[in-house]
């Protein structure tokens, strides 16, 4: 499909749809992917991303009081950076994995825990950044060893498969406003 008429910033691209029962409205995702490649679910992850770029950024790290001009200096500090990232997902990740799953079923349907959670088997209340980071720094204040962490598998998420039709080329060459 081809969104816009200017040329330039006309775009050839992909429009992805999903709409849910339970939901208002429809997700409409424009991508740059194939219609065989593109998978609505992965924009579920959005929120994720926006979170750990919070946990590079402002919330975690706070690159944005270093200053930096550098730009060597800066490619080493986000380098250790990355490397401390790692390290602290891999702690708060691990905890997150053994905690037991939630027990919201057992409340009634108006428990006020149960506001915001659509029915998740395990809702996560802390980010594993957040996590990691107070684990390492309570090992830290109480003299402990330092937690090593490691990676727990997280299911990726998807929909059901789309069958795609080859549709004819006039469809995909429309031109929308």
């Amino acid at each position: 499909m081809r969104c816009f008429t200017e040329a330039s910033s006309r775009l050839d691209c992909t429009l992805v749809a999903r709409w849910d029962e339970e939901y208002q409205d429809p997700w409409l995702i424009v991508t740059d992917l194939l219609p065989t490649q593109a998978d609505v679910a992965w924009y579920a992850m959005r929120a994720w991303i926006e979170c750990g770029f919070k946990d590079t950024k402002r919330g975690g790290w706070t690159w944005h009081h270093t200053k930096m001009e550098d730009p060597g200096r800066a490619e080493q500090h986000w380098l250790v950076m990355a490397v401390a990232t790692l390290w602290v997902v891999s702690v708060g990740g691990e905890r997150d994995a053994s905690q037991p799953a939630s027990t919201l079923a057992a409340l009634p349907e108006t428990h006020i825990a149960r506001t915001g959670n659509k029915g998740r088997k395990k809702a996560r209340k802390m980010s594993c950044f957040a996590r990691g980071m107070m684990l390492i720094t309570v090992a830290l204040l109480q003299g402990r060893s330092l937690p090593t962490g490691r990676f727990v598998p997280f299911v990726w998420p998807t929909f059901p498969e789309v069958e795609w039709e080859a549709s004819n080329q006039a469809e995909r060459e429309k031109t929308y406003p």
